[in-house]
């Protein structure tokens, strides 16, 4: 069944660029949160409240 596949090699950069993609996304997410000023991070907080 699986021998009808054929996978060829210029086909593996289409989960490996999602991938890079992906953890670009998250990474570039995490050190925007790490550098946030406390007073920035006090004003997200209290979004939700904010009437």
């Amino acid at each position: 069944m699986f021998q009808r596949i054929i996978y060829e090699d210029w086909q593996l950069i289409f989960p490996v660029v999602a991938l890079a993609v992906a953890s670009l996304v998250y990474v570039v997410a995490a050190w925007r949160a790490s550098r946030m000023k406390p007073e920035q991070i006090e004003h997200l907080s209290q979004l939700p409240f904010e009437k």
